[in-house]
């Protein structure tokens, strides 16, 4: 952010010869923005230079804020809260049964391919036992 002091030295440089262009470029600024203060200050004065709020005014200057208080859930609203809240767990218990259903798949997949490589094997003449199941 400029000072106003700062600014009105800048503006003081380009008033008493300097290129609008030298003295921007030398104080790491804009040129269009070394121009408005200097058209400013040539309207207004120094009070030209002195930052002021953009925007729209407000209607009333002693704008408040609004405390917004909920009002009280009829009974039927609060029954409709109470079952979505309960469908929203009911999500991750759907979740957690796709995820055992997977798993099974999976596993009975694997089955398959085992019960494939057995096969294949014995029919190349290799003795094998039957797989036993652990419980």
């Amino acid at each position: 952010m400029w000072t106003l002091k700062l600014k009105y030295e800048l503006v003081a440089k380009v008033l008493a010869g300097q290129s609008n262009k030298s003295v921007a470029v030398s104080a790491g600024i804009n040129n269009g923005m070394l121009y408005t203060w200097v058209r400013k200050y040539k309207e207004l004065g120094y009070n030209g230079l002195v930052n002021k709020k953009k925007g729209r005014k407000s209607k009333n200057p002693v704008m408040k804020k609004k405390t917004i208080k909920p009002k009280p859930l009829t009974e039927s609203e609060r029954e409709e809260l109470i079952r979505l809240r309960e469908d929203s767990g009911n999500e991750s218990e759907i979740e957690v049964v796709k995820r055992i259903m997977r798993q099974e798949r999976w596993a009975a997949q694997l089955q398959g391919e085992k019960a494939a490589i057995i096969k294949a094997l014995r029919e190349e003449g290799y003795q094998l036992k039957a797989p036993t199941k652990k419980v």
